[in-house]
C-alpha cells in the first residue's frame, strides 16, 4: 500500500518537475489503465481487514488516488459507504477517511454526470455521524484547547470538509427542502471559526468572506434604486451610499434569508475576532502591560483587511443587526460583564473597521453614541494603563 500510494504521489503529484511531460503521460495513461486491480485491491482489505495499520495504510493511499482516477470508482461503487458506515465513526481512522470524503466533495463534476444525489446522500450521512462526536452544543472554544492532537485535526479536518464541499456543491444542500442540514453546517463552522487558532480561523474565513460577497452581490441585483455599493472601504463593486435597511429587502427571494441566524452569530464571530490594524499603537505586551507599538506584521494587516471586507458584507446584508450587536457588545463593557484591555480594543477595532459602510445619516448618529460610552469608560476606568487603552480608542 504505501509503494501503491509513492507510486501515485510521484506520478499525479510532484512528476511536473521531476521527469519529461511524455513520461509522465504515459505512466499516467498506464496507471489509470491498470487502476481496476488496484481499486479492487484496495477494496478487498477495506471491507475485510481486520489490522489497524494495514487499513490506516489503505486509507492513505486511497487519499492519493481521489484526485484522478475515473469518477465511476468513487461515485459507482460502495467505496463512499465503506468509508462512512466502516471507517468515519471509528477515532483511530476518522481523520483519513474524513479527508476521502472532503477530497470527493471538493471534485469538480462536470453537468454530463448526474452524481448530485449521491453527494448529498455523502454529505448528510457525513454530518449525521460528525454530530455524535461533536454535538452542536458542544462549546468547541474551550473544548478544543484541552484536546489531544487527534481530536484538534478532527476539528481541522472537518473545517476543510465543510468549506471544501461548500465552496463547489453549496447549491445542491441550499435547494434541500430540510434547511436543517445547510443551518447546522454553517453552525459548525461558527464554532470552529470561535476557535483561538489563527490558521483554522483563516479556513473558515476564507469560506465566509466568499459566501458574504454572493450573498451581497445577490443583493446588488435587485431593481431598488436606494441599494447602493460601497467603496470607500477599498472592497470591489462597493460605493458609497451605505448599506440598505433590511426591511427593504425582506420581500425579496434572496439566498440571505435562508442565513439569517447564521449570519448574525458570523457578525459577532468576526467583531471578536477583529485583528488590530496597523496604525494601532497601544497594546498589551506578554507581562499584561500597557505599551505604545507600531505595527507591521503582514500576517495580521492581511488577516484585518480580509476580516474587515467579511464585516463589512455582512454590514450590508443587515446593518441594523451589525449595529445592535455593536452596540450591546459596547454595552458589556461599560457595565463591566465583558471588560478587558483585549476587548476593548477588538470591539473598537470593529467598529472602526465598517466606516462608511452604513449610511451618513446612521454612522454619525452610531459613532456619537460609541464617543459618548467611550467617553464615559474613560471616567470610569482607574488606572493610567485602563484610561490609556479606552482613550487610544
Amino acid at each position: 500500500m504505501a509503494i501503491l500510494r509513492l507510486l501515485s504521489e510521484e506520478v499525479f503529484d510532484y512528476s511536473q518537475d521531476q521527469m519529461t511531460s511524455t513520461k509522465a503521460k504515459n505512466l499516467k495513461t498506464t496507471m489509470t489503465q491498470e487502476f481496476s486491480s488496484i481499486f479492487q485491491l484496495c477494496s478487498e482489505v477495506l471491507n475485510t481487514a481486520n489490522q489497524p495499520a494495514l487499513i490506516k495504510a489503505t486509507l492513505e493511499t486511497l487519499l492519493r488516488f481521489l484526485n484522478w482516477i475515473p469518477l465511476g470508482y468513487i461515485f459507482e461503487t460502495p467505496i463512499i459507504n465503506t468509508l462512512l458506515e466502516r471507517f468515519l465513526d471509528a477515532p483511530e481512522t476518522r481523520n483519513v477517511t474524513l479527508k476521502c470524503l472532503t477530497e470527493i466533495g471538493g471534485l469538480q463534476i462536470g453537468p454530463q454526470y448526474s452524481y448530485d444525489e449521491k453527494l448529498v446522500v455523502m454529505f448528510t450521512e457525513t454530518l449525521t455521524r460528525v454530530a455524535k462526536i461533536i454535538p452542536l452544543s458542544l462549546d468547541l472554544k474551550s473544548t478544543y484547547m484541552n484536546s489531544n492532537s487527534r481530536d484538534q485535526e478532527f476539528v481541522l479536518n472537518l473545517a476543510l470538509f465543510l468549506c471544501n464541499f461548500f465552496s463547489v456543491h453549496l447549491n445542491l444542500i441550499e435547494k434541500l427542502p430540510n434547511l436543517d442540514y445547510l443551518t447546522h453546517a454553517h453552525f459548525y463552522l461558527i464554532r470552529i471559526s470561535q476557535i483561538d487558532d489563527r490558521e483554522i480561523f483563516k479556513i473558515c474565513l476564507e469560506y465566509w468572506t466568499k459566501l458574504v460577497q454572493e450573498l451581497y452581490e445577490e443583493m446588488q441585483q435587485l431593481p431598488i434604486t436606494d441599494i447602493n455599493p460601497l467603496v470607500s472601504m477599498g472592497v470591489t463593486g462597493l460605493s458609497n451610499g451605505g448599506a440598505p435597511h433590511p426591511s427593504t429587502l425582506a420581500n425579496y427571494p434572496l439566498r440571505k434569508h435562508k442565513y439569517q441566524e447564521v449570519l448574525s452569530s458570523l457578525r459577532t464571530v468576526m467583531i471578536e475576532k477583529m485583528v488590530r490594524p496597523e496604525e494601532v499603537l497601544i497594546v498589551e505586551n506578554d507581562e499584561g502591560e500597557i505599551v505604545r507599538e507600531f505595527v507591521k506584521e503582514s500576517d495580521t494587516i492581511q488577516l484585518y483587511k480580509t476580516t474587515r471586507e467579511c464585516l463589512v458584507y455582512l454590514t450590508h446584508l443587515d446593518v441594523v443587526d451589525t449595529e445592535t450587536i455593536m452596540a450591546d457588545k459596547l454595552a458589556k463593557q461599560v457595565d463591566g460583564t465583558e471588560w478587558s484591555w483585549a476587548n476593548c480594543n477588538t470591539l473598537c477595532w470593529a467598529i472602526g473597521s465598517i466606516s462608511g459602510a452604513m449610511n451618513e445619516e446612521t454612522e454619525k448618529r452610531f459613532l456619537v453614541t460609541v464617543i459618548k460610552d467611550l467617553l464615559g469608560l474613560t471616567e470610569q476606568k482607574r488606572g493610567k494603563d485602563n484610561k490609556a487603552v479606552v482613550a487610544s480608542n
